[in-house]
């Protein structure tokens, strides 16, 4: 697999821009309220959008209001909640398409069951839940059969599990990176554009797949094997060392 250098991007007006956060642009902490973003990222990213023309958008396992305390809203365009919301440009509402999911009851008892469990982080999202076990690895598989025993007992619709690293999200099957990454390629900033996602996580190979689908390229961050994507970056220094020479 080949790393990812500016040289093969070609000409930047004709590129769309797509970057994870966790493992991405910032190193991966133990809780997603513990990372540490480098003091250069909002710098970095405004110089993309600028140079992108403002093709760029951050797309997430996070909530947009988490996506943009840790960016300092310095990125256009977002997806947060694995597509469950967006903000369609600087300024505009945050939009949540579709039914949402009624959460309150499993997320009640998601907290009463596992709020005590060592190491474990009950993290509630207005469309789904996350849990997770970064503290306590060995809990993971627990965690996993806990929330589906849950959702199969309550007959939940809707609803479906996805285990990211070290984490198991709640959340709508409608909603994934891929059908996000569609969506925001529709916008007029990124319509004609060759798609680039840059992620880490296994919740990221729906953008690769829709990427390379459009003749764009997916770049892996990191080790994690197996993967669609066709290029690598070996760190979040890789990944940011790129954005500063878009």
């Amino acid at each position: 697999m080949n790393e990812m250098p500016v040289a093969t991007w070609g000409d930047r007006s004709s590129l769309a821009l797509f970057l994870d956060i966790d493992g991405t642009l910032v190193p991966i902490a133990p809780t997603p309220a513990e990372v540490r973003p480098s003091p250069d990222l909002p710098r970095l990213l405004t110089h993309a959008a600028t140079d992108l023309g403002n093709a760029l958008a951050i797309v997430s396992g996070r909530e947009i209001t988490s996506i943009d305390q840790v960016t300092q809203n310095a990125v256009p365009y977002a997806a947060g909640s694995h597509g469950a919301e967006f903000r369609l440009g600087f300024g505009q509402p945050i939009l949540r398409p579709g039914p949402q999911p009624d959460i309150a009851g499993l997320g009640s008892e998601v907290l009463a069951l596992m709020s005590d469990w060592p190491g474990i982080l009950v993290e509630p999202k207005r469309a789904g839940l996350a849990v997770h076990y970064r503290k306590a690895p060995h809990l993971g598989q627990q965690v996993w059969s806990e929330l589906a025993t849950m959702l199969a007992r309550r007959e939940q619709a809707g609803l479906s599990l996805l285990k990211g690293d070290h984490v198991v999200e709640v959340r709508s099957p409608a909603h994934n990176k891929g059908e996000a990454v569609r969506r925001i390629m529709k916008e007029p900033a990124f319509q004609g554009r060759r798609p680039v996602f840059i992620g880490d996580d296994v919740t990221d190979e729906d953008a690769f797949v829709v990427v390379q689908e459009m003749s764009g390229t997916a770049v892996i961050v990191g080790e994690r094997r197996p993967t669609l994507a066709t290029h690598q970056l070996s760190s979040v220094a890789a990944v940011l060392d790129l954005l500063g020479r878009i």
